[in-house]
């Protein structure tokens, strides 16, 4: 199924339905649009275009309804990393504390629990609401499983705001769930050599991994690529784990990647050895590195406050025992 006839069949109902003079305009549209549809290679002039049919369809549809945001579940599929600090969900929740919410989100009735609902796309506008305590705006279509991945990453390519590894991760959850390549570079507006390269990434870098360094907006394919080919060789992987298990660790996702992108490199950690200290229960306590002048322990404060403390009040016995073993 094109990415056009999936828009076709979940929109053009609502658009006949409140303007008779839209579909024939969008029959129009349709010729001329249908065989660069054909072949997924979409200008992003064509991708624009498709997105003012998206939103005219969204503005004008007639089943429009309020819907309490707690009713609404997410995606089977994400989409997105989550972030603990996201400028752009911060900018969109005072923009919704201010103004409303300005674009429906797409939802379907939940395919496994009656009076409940799944979205397609619009799980920020649905956080924002909860969080404000507000309602959200929906359109309401019924949708399978493949509509609804389709929709949902067809919105996301319009909106050309999720960064290369997430769409990777997205590109691989979709074949992991049986879907076949047509189908997700319909959803992703790409083609057969960029999605292959997506899909090798999501392979080679896990995603645990991917997740903790976070979108990374700014690394683009081909560090990701870099990143990914450099996690093949030997212990290339335990040195990211140990950069990014530092308690110290930027917040920032760009800054996160540049950290694993050099501990990936061998000659990064030529000079030194590091390893974090954990509990029986697995928690990481204490960074510990060591080079031939000096070894430095940092404790981790957020995951055990008064440890370090107690550590430092026992010292002078630790070392009369150190001494003692000596003589």
């Amino acid at each position: 199924m094109t990415r056009r006839n999936v828009l076709k069949s979940i929109f053009e109902e609502q658009l006949a339905a409140a303007n008779p003079g839209t579909k024939a305009e969008a029959q129009g549209r349709d010729r001329v649009l249908a065989g660069p549809v054909r072949t997924m290679s979409l200008t992003l002039d064509k991708i624009e275009e498709e997105s003012r049919v998206l939103q005219e369809a969204l503005a004008t549809g007639a089943s429009v309804v309020d819907l309490d945001p707690q009713l609404v579940d997410v995606s089977f599929i994400r989409d997105r990393f989550p972030a603990a600090d996201d400028p752009a969900f911060a900018a969109l929740k005072e923009s919704m504390r201010g103004h409303g919410q300005e674009v429906p989100i797409l939802v379907r009735p939940h395919p496994g629990q009656g009076g409940r609902y799944q979205a397609a796309y619009g799980h920020r506008r649905i956080a924002a609401a909860r969080e404000l305590g507000l309602k959200v705006k929906a359109v309401v279509r019924s949708l399978d499983d493949q509509q609804l991945v389709l929709a949902q990453g067809i919105e996301n390519s319009v909106r050309r705001d999720l960064s290369f590894i997430e769409r990777a991760i997205f590109a691989k959850t979709l074949e992991d769930s049986g879907y076949d390549r047509p189908v997700i570079m319909a959803a992703l507006s790409t083609d057969k050599t960029e999605l292959s390269k997506m899909i090798s990434v999501a392979r080679a870098v896990p995603e645990d991994l991917a997740k903790t360094i976070g979108s990374a907006p700014k690394a683009g394919r081909r560090r990701w690529l870099q990143l990914a080919d450099l996690l093949q060789s030997e212990n290339a992987l335990r040195r990211v784990e140990l950069v990014l298990a530092d308690p110290d660790v930027t917040r920032d996702s760009d800054a996160r990647f540049i950290r694993a992108l050099s501990a990936a490199s061998e000659r990064e950690f030529a000079r030194s050895s590091t390893r974090i200290w954990k509990n029986s229960a697995g928690t990481p306590l204490a960074r510990i590195s060591r080079d031939k002048k000096t070894t430095v322990v940092r404790f981790d404060e957020k995951a055990e406050p008064d440890f370090a403390g107690f550590v430092l009040e026992r010292l002078d016995a630790l070392y009369e025992e150190f001494r003692s073993r000596q003589s």
